[in-house]
């Protein structure tokens, strides 16, 4: 039940001052956003299309066909390696390092 048919089946809530009927609605709005920013906090993971990702998606189709088929465990096992050989790096020109640790 949401807080309109709440309001509507109270009878009580007609009878309430406008400074309590304000209050009420105040702390239901406060309690809507609270629940709404916890809901982000717990159920976001920012894994959406990066808009600049979709100009190309045209062109991934027509090449590779149904993004069903497509596996990206290949170009993430790449990307941990790199994340690795960067982190052995010192960051000082932190590409020369990486790819010598590459060449291994």
């Amino acid at each position: 039940m949401d807080i309109q048919e709440e309001q509507e089946s109270d009878p009580a809530w007609n009878n309430l001052p406008a400074a309590a009927t304000r209050r009420r609605v105040d702390e239901d709005t406060m309690q809507i956003e609270s629940d709404i920013a916890q809901h982000l906090v717990d159920e976001s993971d920012f894994n959406f299309v990066k808009m600049r990702h979709l100009n190309h998606f045209s062109d991934h189709i027509r090449q590779l066909g149904n993004l069903l088929n497509v596996r990206s465990e290949l170009p993430e096992k790449a990307m941990m390696d790199l994340k690795q050989a960067y982190r052995q790096s010192n960051g000082h020109e932190a590409n020369f390092q990486i790819l010598r640790t590459k060449a291994r």
